[in-house]
């Protein structure tokens, strides 16, 4: 395929069709994201699944409310176990399939990017938790971390591809963004109200225990999953059709996978 002949919708669809066994591949990692901060407030308060889906905060913030051990001890395996696998699956779209990072360097780099994010809705779903009923600070919370997380959208996918460090996946995430602004900030909009309404839609129709509600949460993991999956490849092409274009200074050091995606 020459990409140069292809639309990005083209360039897209080609990409789905190649790669379409990755949806697996994402609907376990989701399911892992879904899954931990679960357990690890189960740990903490002991409630039915109901109450703790309404909860915002995540495995670190539990962590460090708890101050227990064992609950440090599951986010800490999770983001180690998370990362290396976050980086196989990007590592896996483009080019040929694998599990885990290229290497330790890699692997370091996605861990504290992994945690600086973690740290941010830690921080975030504390202040939420502060704020109560008051919807204004709470509105103004999630307004800063929305906007963070833009800001951080490609930058995952860049210390993989591009073999970077974190601080300049995060710059460059962020020059990303800007000259794709508006395909950016759609899939960004349309992801998080997809989020939004699908952990609503869940809340609503967990009423009973685990075991009853684990149906209706299994649905959620594979459609959430399915999604997670074309986002991905959707940005991976728009960051890569930005850096052929020379939309971004500089180029990525080691752009070799992405020709997978030309």
């Amino acid at each position: 395929m020459d990409g140069t002949k292809l639309t990005l919708a083209q360039r897209v669809n080609a990409v789905l069709r190649a790669k379409q066994y990755l949806v697996f591949f994402a609907i376990g990692l989701y399911a892992l994201d879904f899954a931990v901060p679960l357990a690890c407030g189960w740990l903490y308060r002991h409630e039915p699944v109901a109450k703790l889906l309404d909860d915002p905060r995540g495995p670190l913030a539990y962590a460090v409310a708890a101050r227990s051990a064992v609950i440090a001890a599951l986010f800490v395996a999770y983001l180690l176990v998370g990362m290396a696998l976050r980086a196989g699956y990007i590592r896996s779209l483009v080019g040929h399939f694998h599990l885990g990072p290229a290497s330790r360097r890699q692997f370091l780099r996605l861990v504290v990017l992994g945690l600086a994010l973690e740290v941010v809705g830690a921080l975030a779903a504390g202040a939420i938790v502060l704020a109560g009923n008051d919807l204004a600070p709470a509105s103004l919370v999630v307004l800063g971390q929305l906007a963070i997380y833009l800001a951080v959208l490609y930058a995952d996918y860049i210390i993989v591809i591009a073999d970077v460090g974190p601080l300049r996946a995060v710059a460059l995430s962020w020059r990303t963004v800007r000259v794709t602004l508006i395909p950016s900030a759609l899939i960004f909009l349309a992801t998080t109200v997809i989020v939004y309404y699908a952990a609503g839609l869940l809340d609503q129709n967990v009423t009973g225990s685990l075991a009853l509600a684990a149906p209706m949460m299994l649905v959620q993991c594979m459609l959430m999953g399915g999604v997670s999956f074309v986002v991905d490849v959707v940005l991976v092409v728009l960051y890569l059709d930005a850096v052929e274009k020379g939309r971004l200074k500089p180029q990525p050091r080691s752009a070799g996978d992405g020709r997978m995606l030309s």
